[in-house]
């Protein structure tokens, strides 16, 4: 054989080449087997300005997006610069953002948050947390001053931006990368290694036939953490160094991937950063956590008062079915090796099947090395292994399914807030908007008889027959004002709101409020509704076709989100006139007390350390004790009363029933409605074209409540259960006039002594003054 050259190539010989091909072969189809985490895009360019060939601006601004696959919140980081030294003056600018969707949403916004350049400075930087309702297909870009938009400083709507909201429950991870000092970190600094925990996410164990994949370093690893592949599970990288400031910017997140002493050493440094990743994990997060020092560090960290809890076993062995993704984001069949056994190592030779990826960890054995422990609405998973990477997929598919729960925003809301859903209906206002129909059948029959025989033979005895046809339209007109007059005075032009509002609390005074409220106006409120910045606002809307709808322009949308100051205020169509709006409210807080219970001699008396006033409390004790105190203000305390277990379990079914969600007469037949009272997860309408569903019906935290007043029907041990005014800073709105409203605290009591316990001498003077002291006021 010849080339072109003339020379003379060396024939090859069919088995050598068959040999090559064979191990090209495997090397291409090698990180296949093996395929890496996705993880997110670089972040996308919004805007940059001022465009090329403008003259006189005397500053450049860049907007760029971070990837934003959850509703909640998008990070958009601003970058200002000065062209010069400096900025020369004090400058307020206005950034509006006008994201849209095609086919359009029913939340369409727009976004404004006012930034102050200092005159001093030359350069200002910032993340906004842009509430992200919908997929944002394209969004426009505008910088105004004192109202007035900047020369130039416009974007087009020709730009695609790449936030994707994907299909539930799609898990992302953030990884606290540690802080080092050399390239070969000990274990509990270097990056994870996520091959087996993709593995797991996926629902398969890998063939035995795969070759025993090379270990990776701490670079590697981080290099393995960004090649993009069709894993369910997207990594995100966060240094230790550079965590976000607030506890909604980890929106991004299912959960979140630490070491202890990484965590450790976050709280020592960096207490206002732990502070937001700890309010994000009482709002539901998922913290998987993992050292050799035991659960005691992390007890003093989060204030955990209870024993950790191992994984059941039938739950491990479910978890380690074979089954098709787990995740309806993954793509494909996700079906185990042919001839591989659940709890059997395949052997093969010339392979070292002690390797994580051929281990088939049995389930007596993850048990051993996973312990578990709530904290407030979220949950942390402690593995007892300074370095449990890549680790065997059956260990990652037992704490996936462990984590299932919490996985997803809207899974954790139980509700869709990108598409609509019925749930909207079954928290309305009841006495707004409903029309008087036996007072307007009343009208329309008098007007009936009016306009008929009674006017025909009155103009016809009066020889004005020609009357009629002008008597008839002016009374038409006068009974249409009146029933518009009567709307208007029945409702009334101020506002009303129905809150359903739910606590939870720890013994250090740590909680978290989930508050679902719905607002009537008879006139639309200038300033809209109003909430802390620190709280996560979802506007929820009945489920709607979105073809209804006008087609995407970049015109200024009919509702508007601004932040001002500590504030974040929803105007315009959020709060349409004589309209019921919907909102998921969920707030952290912090010092907010404690229950207190000092027991003795047969007694327990109920102290209430928390700023709430109480109207009645059922507190369990750690032997399943009862006891039930009545109208306790904030730093009170009273005698509380002992009950059966019966009647503990008749007390709470009864306060849940009574105000629990429930859908207006006449949306569904009874049994339906008498379904969704006893919480039944599984009631889901039948026209949500979304196929839309959550393992949490109605929400993370009312799953909670209904699961200890309704299923359990008695409070956990060392815990209360109780009814308490509503604080009027959950309210959006000042004027708003409650109604139906109802706030509900579980949390953790605090028992001082024992019930059957002798009082000492002193301890009984004591009491016996401060009675003295309660009655004589």
């Amino acid at each position: 054989m010849k080339d072109v050259s003339g020379g003379r190539r060396e024939s090859i010989p069919n088995s050598l080449r068959r040999c090559l091909l064979r191990c090209t072969t495997l090397v291409l189809l090698f990180p296949l087997c093996f395929a890496s985490p996705n993880t997110a895009p670089a972040d996308e360019l919004l805007a940059s300005f001022p465009p090329p060939g403008t003259k006189g601006s005397k500053i450049a601004i860049t907007v760029t997006a971070g990837e934003s696959n959850r509703v909640g919140i998008c990070p958009v980081t601003v970058v200002v610069r000065a062209i010069g030294p400096s900025f020369g003056a004090e400058r307020k600018l206005t950034i509006e953002l006008r994201p849209r969707l095609n086919p359009p949403s029913h939340n369409t916004f727009d976004f404004r948050q006012t930034i102050t350049l200092q005159e001093s400075d030359s350069v200002y930087e910032e993340t906004f947390a842009v509430p992200a309702y919908y997929r944002w297909y394209h969004c426009r870009v505008r910088v105004l001053e004192a109202g007035v938009l900047l020369p130039g400083f416009d974007s087009s709507l020709s730009k695609s931006v790449f936030l994707t909201l994907g299909r539930l429950p799609e898990l992302t991870i953030a990884i606290i990368e540690a802080r080092t000092v050399d390239s070969d970190p000990p274990a509990w600094q270097r990056f994870p290694d996520c091959r087996s925990l993709s593995v797991g996410a996926r629902g398969e164990r890998p063939s035995s036939i795969y070759w025993q994949p090379p270990q990776l370093d701490h670079e590697q690893a981080k290099q393995s953490a960004e090649t993009t592949s069709g894993s369910p599970v997207y990594i995100r990288r966060t240094h230790e160094d550079r965590l976000p400031p607030r506890w909604t910017d980890y929106n991004f997140a299912d959960a979140i991937l630490v070491s202890e002493k990484t965590l450790q050493r976050i709280h020592e440094e960096s207490p206002p950063e732990f502070e937001s990743l700890r309010q994000w994990l009482a709002a539901g997060g998922l913290l998987w956590c993992y050292g050799d020092a035991g659960t005691a560090g992390l007890d003093e960290l989060f204030s955990l008062t209870n024993p950790w809890d191992r994984i059941p076993l039938q739950k491990i062995q479910e978890s380690l079915q074979p089954q098709t993704a787990r995740f309806p984001g993954a793509t494909g069949l996700n079906t185990p090796p042919s001839g591989l056994d659940p709890g059997r190592r395949r052997v093969a030779s010339g392979l070292d099947l002690e390797h994580p990826f051929l281990l088939l960890e049995g389930t007596r054995s993850i048990q051993q090395r996973i312990q578990t422990a709530p904290y407030l609405a979220g949950k942390i998973v402690y593995l007892d292994d300074p370095f449990p990477f890549p680790g065997s997929p059956n260990l990652w598919m037992a704490v996936i399914g462990e984590s299932r729960q919490r996985i997803g925003t809207e899974n954790r809301l139980g509700m869709n807030i990108a598409n609509g859903d019925n749930n909207f209906w079954n928290w309305l206002i009841a006495e707004v908007g409903q029309p008087p129909v036996y007072k307007f059948l009343g009208m329309i029959s008098l007007f009936v008889l009016l306009v008929g025989p009674v006017s025909y033979y009155l103009f016809l005895y009066l020889k004005r027959l020609y009357l009629f046809f002008v008597f008839a339209p002016i009374v038409a007109l006068i009974c249409t004002a009146v029933i518009g007059l009567y709307a208007l005075i029945a409702d009334g032009f101020g506002s009303r709101v129905r809150v359903r509002h739910l606590t939870l609390l720890n013994s250090a005074g740590d909680g978290i409020t989930w508050s679902r409220q719905t607002y009537f106006s008879g006139l639309r409120p200038r300033d809209g509704v109003a909430w802390s910045r620190d709280s996560a606002v979802y506007p929820l809307r009945e489920l709607q076709d979105s073809a209804s709808l006008s087609p995407i322009t970049s015109e200024p949308a009919s509702a508007q989100i601004a932040i001002d100051d500590d504030v974040i205020r929803l105007t315009g169509s959020f709060m349409p006139s004589r309209t019921q709006s919907q909102f998921i409210v969920i707030s952290p807080t912090q010092n907010a007390g404690s229950v207190i219970a000092h027991a003795g001699d047969g007694l327990v008396r109920v102290e209430n350390q928390t700023a709430y006033p109480i109207q009645s409390i059922l507190l369990a004790d750690a032997s399943n004790h009862y006891w039930l105190a009545e109208s306790l203000d904030s730093g009170a305390t009273v005698d509380a009363t002992a009950l059966l277990a019966i009647d503990a379990a008749r007390w709470m079914t009864t306060n849940y029933l009574d105000y629990a969600p429930e859908l207006p007469a006449g949306f569904q037949d009874a049994s339906q409605s008498e379904l969704l009272r006893l919480g039944n997860r599984r009631l889901r309408s039948q026209h949500n074209q979304s196929i839309f569903f959550s393992d949490n019906e109605g929400g993370l935290v009312e799953a909670m409540f209904r699961t200890a007043m309704v299923e359990q029907g008695t409070p956990p041990a060392n815990r209360f259960i109780a009814l308490a005014d509503l604080p009027d800073r959950a309210i959006g709105i000042e004027d708003a006039k409650p109604v139906e409203c109802i706030h509900m605290i579980m949390g953790e009591v605090q028992f001082e002594g024992h019930p059957n316990a002798p009082v000492d001498a002193g301890d009984r003077e004591v009491q016996a003054e401060s009675e003295n002291q309660e009655s004589e006021q």
